[in-house]
This record gives structure tokens, C-alpha cells and sequence, in this order.
């Protein structure tokens, strides 16, 4: 990356503020959001004049769902999760060499700045991209300001995944000769574990209990020891109290149904040899935009937002998978 250039207006930028809206918490509207995605264009090319572009780069803004904070959303400009840590970490430290102020601090402020929000309405977060242009679970950076000052955290190489580790007792069999019966143990083929597991989920999630979700199940992978599996377009099964924003609300008083609770979306990947009696593999949990229905690469990591929902979720499925694998 090269030396990183730092002209006086970037430096001002995050000293002066004037807010565009009041410094008490205001919902945005359909016509900020415009002003917003606007902006977005003016920090991407600060971004670039400051050199801080070769190493970043913006994906668009967006609303919490309440409309009352704005989120900015950067990417490393890198597929690769080795190369991706590396050019931020020396951007982060050009920036604090030539600048003497870290390079989280000032991507906020001039963050807020340039959207003119009150910094407590804001927060930068900053993702890698694989070649799909799906998030990498990896690596997070995210940036906000609580009580006047600017908070940082970072999850790089922190993989988002959770293991799943099941170890099953073979199926009893009794078998009677010349009138003796006695009991024998089956081991489980991977046919039999991988059969049952799809049932399971269809069994379990591929339901309609949300107006407008239609939830779908895609084997994309299965040979004799590996089973990969996704369910998209789910509803209120790991955020289990996601609530109807303000305009559905508004919309149901008027006699018409609505929905724009999170999608979510969990990917599956399970590991078992026939005989092993041990089902290992992992779990995925994402989540995208209630209102349209995101394609792969839409759908963002639950953490580290809903780590406490996947955690919960996460028992629970392994509890409830053993029990109907060994039923």
C-alpha cells in the first residue's frame, strides 16, 4: 500500500460537525436515506484522495430496521482472508503514522460528517467479500460512539461458525434363535445419519409460518462421508422475537397483511463415517432484508449482532437432531 496522504479538510473533517437533523434520536426518512446513499459516493472518493481507498472500499449504506441509525458498510478490497488482514492492518498503522490519530476514529467521524448525523445515530463496519461476493464470517470490524466516545470491535480470524459434534448410540436390534432373544447393536451408515438429517430439517423448518416466507431447502453437496445443506428465506426461527417494523405495523391497521421481519438464512455442513457412530460438521446462521428476498451473498452473519439467539439456537438444534437420529 502506498504512503498514505492526508490533506488538511480530511483532518478537519473530524473536528467540526454540524448536524443535519436534531442531536435527539429522530427516525430517518425515505428522503435521508437518498442524501445518505448520495454521500456514500463523497466518502468513497475521500476514501481515494487520502490513499485510504487502495485498501478499502464502500458497499452502500442502509437503515437499522427502527430508521433511527445508519449503518455504512466497507469492504477490504481483497477475497482472500490472509491478504485482507494484512492490508488493513497496515493501512491502520500508515494512517496512524501520518496522521497520529487511528484509522477507526476517523473513518467515523468523517463517517458522520459527511451523512451530517449525530454520531450516536451512526456506525461503520467494515467486511471481507469472497469471490461470490458473500461475507466472510472471519472477519468483522465494527465502529460506533457510546457516550461521547468511539468504540472499536474487532473479530478477525474469529470464525462465526458453530461445531456440531453428536455422538450416536448404534440402533438396538434383538434377534431371537431357538427361543433366545438377544439384543445387538447396529452401527449407523451414512446414508441412513445423511437421510435422516435432511428429514429432519424439512420436517422442521421447510413450513410457511410467516406471511410471505416461503422457506427452501437446497442439498448442495452430499457424497458418502460429506453433506452440506442450506435453508433460505426462514422466519423467526433463531431470532425467535423479530418484530414488524413501524411501516407493516402501519400497513396491518389498514386491513393488509405485511412482513418485513428479517430473512434468515442457516447453512449446514455435517461430517460421518459409516460405523464412526460420530456426527460432526458445523453451522451457519445468517440473516438479510425482510423486505425483498436477498439472493446468497445478501445475507449476512448473525454475529456478532445475534450471537446470544445463535447460541441458544445452536443447543437447542443439537439436542433435537440426536434425539431424531436416535429414535
Amino acid at each position: 500500500m502506498p504512503f498514505l496522504r492526508i490533506p488538511l479538510f480530511a483532518l478537519l473533517a473530524s473536528l467540526f460537525f454540524c448536524p443535519r437533523i436534531p442531536a435527539q434520536t429522530t427516525a430517518f426518512t425515505a428522503e435521508d436515506l437518498v442524501f445518505f446513499q448520495q454521500k456514500a459516493d463523497t466518502f468513497q472518493r475521500w476514501l481515494n484522495k487520502t490513499g485510504i481507498g487502495t485498501a478499502l472500499q464502500t458497499i452502500k449504506v442502509r437503515l437499522k430496521k427502527d430508521s433511527t441509525e445508519l449503518e455504512l458498510l466497507l469492504r477490504v478490497n481483497t477475497s482472500d482472508l490472509d491478504t485482507a488482514i494484512a492490508l488493513w492492518n497496515r493501512a491502520k498503522d500508515d494512517y496512524s503514522l501520518t496522521a497520529g490519530q487511528p484509522l477507526e476514529e476517523t473513518l467515523f467521524q468523517t463517517f458522520a460528517h459527511f451523512m451530517e448525523i449525530p454520531p450516536a445515530q451512526g456506525n461503520v463496519q467494515v467486511y471481507v467479500l469472497d469471490s461470490d461476493g458473500a461475507y466472510v464470517p472471519c472477519f468483522y470490524v465494527g465502529i460506533w460512539e457510546e457516550k461521547g466516545r468511539i468504540r472499536t470491535e474487532a473479530r478477525i480470524r474469529e470464525c462465526r461458525d458453530k461445531p456440531v459434534d453428536i455422538n450416536l448410540r448404534p440402533l438396538p436390534l434383538r434377534k431371537t434363535v431357538k427361543g433366545k432373544t438377544s439384543e445387538i447393536r447396529r452401527q449407523l451408515s451414512s446414508a441412513q445419519v445423511f437421510d435422516s438429517i435432511e428429514s429432519f430439517l424439512r420436517e422442521k423448518y421447510i413450513r410457511t409460518n410467516c406471511y410471505n416466507r416461503y422457506p427452501e431447502l437446497l442439498v448442495e453437496l452430499r457424497t458418502e462421508s460429506f453433506l452440506r445443506i442450506s435453508i433460505s428465506d426462514l422466519c423467526r426461527v433463531v431470532l425467535t422475537d423479530e418484530q414488524k417494523g413501524l411501516w407493516c405495523r402501519t400497513v396491518e391497521t389498514l386491513g393488509r397483511q405485511c412482513n418485513d421481519v428479517r430473512r434468515e438464512r442457516l447453512e449446514f455442513e455435517f461430517n460421518y463415517l459409516t460405523g464412526s457412530n460420530n456426527l460432526s460438521g458445523r453451522l451457519v446462521g445468517k440473516f438479510g432484508s425482510g423486505v425483498y428476498r436477498p439472493r446468497k451473498s445478501g445475507y449476512m452473519d448473525m454475529e456478532p449482532d445475534f450471537i446470544d439467539y445463535l447460541d441458544a439456537f445452536h443447543i437447542k438444534f443439537q439436542q433435537e437432531l440426536k434425539a431424531y437420529l436416535e429414535k
